[in-house]
């Protein structure tokens, strides 16, 4: 079985770290956990469950807790929101036997976990790889997706050079993984302006703990399927993709693909990689105005 901490004391740190940015949230949460044929799959719940369902799908390296803590309370005044942890990811999910490279499925495994809440159609937002899922469970599912918002990413031409591109950004500051060059980290994904991980310290120390004592290689078994020009152009009306004005990740090649597709697509000002962190406020007003 995949090991997705480095040791049992840092799984046990970020747990107590991952409970108390839950109670953090502004908003009642409830943490449930569901059964799927590749392991257990933790989920944090907000709003009242008579609101239209949002699925909420975090990125690489992060979890729910710390990926929704500035939106939670805003996004589920209107919708019930079911933030789900990724499989091999730093937060409460499990991965089962199944869960290895060439037999997990990642949009059947979503599909298990969304379909066990028992809705025919729900929503979806996703930052980052949780884009790439949203994006990839409404081409392989149009039928169930109401609306989808795919935020710094959803659409990926080049598996090997996104993770390429991704592990450039953390150089040099990973070959010294102290907290300091961990936060320089996550400031470089930020825009310049930014002051969002002084204004919110415990979100900060959160991700570099995560960077700090997550099993990168427990992500291996979600493989990238490459994107071709007729994915998406069936559902195209019901996607946006949200881009941070300085990110660093989503470069031009990124919106030349959506203009190419005819892809709606808006850029947040003052905003880097981390959208709904840096500008929270207009990334929840753009997100409820789509989902109507």
């Amino acid at each position: 079985m995949i090991r997705v901490f480095k040791s049992d004391q840092a799984r046990r740190r970020v747990l107590a770290s991952y409970d108390e940015i839950i109670a953090s949230w502004g908003v009642e949460a409830e943490q449930r956990s569901v059964m799927t044929r590749y392991g257990i799959t933790h989920c944090c719940i907000a709003g009242s469950p008579q609101h239209p369902p949002l699925f909420l799908l975090h990125g690489v390296g992060d979890n729910s807790a710390v990926m929704w803590a500035l939106n939670m309370k805003e996004l589920s005044t209107r919708y019930y929101c079911i933030a789900i942890d990724t499989l091999g990811g730093p937060g409460k999910s499990v991965p089962g036997d199944r869960y290895k490279k060439g037999e997990f499925l990642q949009t059947e495994w979503l599909d298990e976990v969304i379909r066990s809440f028992d809705y025919e159609r729900i929503s979806l937002a996703g930052v980052s790889n949780g884009a790439y899922m949203a994006f990839r469970y409404a081409t392989v599912h149009p039928e169930r997706v109401n609306k989808v918002v795919c935020i710094e990413g959803g659409i990926v031409t080049s598996p090997l050079k996104a993770m390429l591109r991704t592990m450039g950004m953390m150089f040099p500051e990973i070959l010294f993984p102290t907290e300091r060059s961990m936060l320089r980290i996550v400031r470089k994904l930020s825009s310049p302006s930014s002051d969002v991980w002084e204004k919110h310290e415990p979100l900060a120390r959160h991700l570099v703990l995560l960077m700090k004592t997550h099993n990168a290689n427990a992500m291996f078994p979600h493989e990238l399927v490459p994107f071709e020009e007729s994915q998406g152009q069936g559902i195209r009306d019901k996607l946006l993709f949200l881009i941070g004005e300085h990110s660093r990740i989503t470069r031009k090649a990124f919106s030349d693909v959506l203009d190419a597709g005819r892809f709606r697509y808006e850029r947040i000002s003052n905003a880097g990689h981390g959208v709904n962190h840096e500008q929270p406020e207009a990334f929840q007003r753009t997100i409820l105005q789509f989902l109507e």
